[in-house]
């Protein structure tokens, strides 16, 4: 995958409008000291959050500023010119700092893999905020997936949120808005980042030549199984997302006993499981919407009652360690009933 971390990318792809309310803010000099960023996985959000880092660090804005403000510029006290988005030169110290994630005035927060955030992890960030910037003017924290902070966590939160350190600010990253308590999201200021609809895998294709490859069928729907999302959809280009659908598209089309037990035991495993865990529940809703032309008709009913239960069966035998292959022995026997139901 040739996408940069988003600590360290370069470009911002979409979200130009987004972007624009943060320049605006900054350069006014009316910077929430909350934000929440949301939108689906791999759309952009910690790239964005990144680049808004490195532009404040380089900056330095801590107010709105004029020609004649200079002293307000930390790195390039000789540039006046009032700046069109908030890309900085990959030369800046800042960016190298920020991308080697070195900058002693940026914080970031993120869970272990499948683990919560908890409160010593967020009981960091107060006093990291309230001390007085390094080099900057200002004192930036990023907590990504911050949807997976526990309770206890969020509460300690609240505690930052509601008296906020001068020049400083809390960037919480989430893919589940929902997951974060009412008295968070309403101190902080939400910006929703979603599909660029101008976007398609064929803008995109400079990022993996792998997406030259594929025929505009397979493109098209690897781009809305990603969710329109580019991160997403490399994740998915590396993960072979594309030859999962394929199999149990074919299952579908013609379910045996020999070909069930081979996919089972094909998916038992990480990350085959959570991929073709994430492909089959995007199938269902393929299906669901009618957009899955290539399948048979399913029985809605049958068909929705079948997406819950796979739901549910997938994440408990990702939460409590049961045998994947079992799991998926017994999706892939129910699998077909959804279209002999079919009336």
């Amino acid at each position: 995958m040739n996408l940069p971390q988003p600590v360290a990318a370069r470009e911002l792809w979409g979200h130009a409008e987004a972007e624009q309310t943060l320049l605006q803010l900054a350069l006014s000099g009316r910077m929430p000291h909350g934000w929440i960023f949301t939108g689906p996985n791999g759309i952009g959000k910690a790239t964005l959050a990144f680049r808004l880092a490195r532009f404040l660090f380089y900056r330095g804005f801590t107010g709105p500023h004029t020609a004649n403000d200079l002293d307000l510029f930390v790195e390039t006290p000789h540039t006046v010119a009032t700046p069109t988005d908030l890309s900085i030169p990959p030369e800046a110290p800042a960016f190298a700092q920020v991308a080697a994630n070195s900058h002693p005035d940026l914080l970031v927060v993120a869970p272990e893999e499948d683990k919560d955030l908890n409160v010593e992890q967020i009981r960091t960030v107060g006093p990291f905020l309230a001390m007085t910037a390094a080099q900057s003017g200002w004192r930036i924290v990023i907590i990504d997936g911050a949807e997976r902070m526990n309770r206890a966590a969020q509460n300690a939160l609240l505690k930052v949120l509601e008296e906020p350190s001068r020049n400083s600010i809390l960037i919480l990253l989430a893919d589940n808005l929902g997951r974060l308590l009412p008295t968070i999201r309403s101190r902080s200021r939400l910006l929703r980042l979603g599909a660029d609809t101008d976007q398609t895998p064929t803008t995109l294709s400079q990022l993996d030549e792998r997406i030259t490859q594929l025929s505009a069928s397979d493109q098209n729907t690897l781009w809305h199984m990603a969710g329109q999302a580019p991160g997403q959809l490399l994740q998915l280009l590396d993960q072979d997302a594309l030859t999962i659908y394929q199999h149990i598209t074919d299952f579908i089309r013609s379910p045996n006993i020999t070909r069930a037990n081979e996919l089972a035991q094909g998916f038992a495993y990480q990350p085959q499981f959570k991929t073709a865990a994430m492909v089959l529940l995007w199938l269902c809703h393929q299906i669901a919407r009618g957009d899955a032309t290539n399948l048979p008709p399913a029985n809605l009913p049958a068909l929705l009652k079948f997406h819950e239960e796979a739901q549910r069966m997938l994440a408990e035998t990702v939460q409590l360690h049961l045998d994947g292959a079992a799991c998926w022995h017994e999706l892939l026997a129910r699998l077909p009933t959804i279209f002999a139901a079919a009336t």
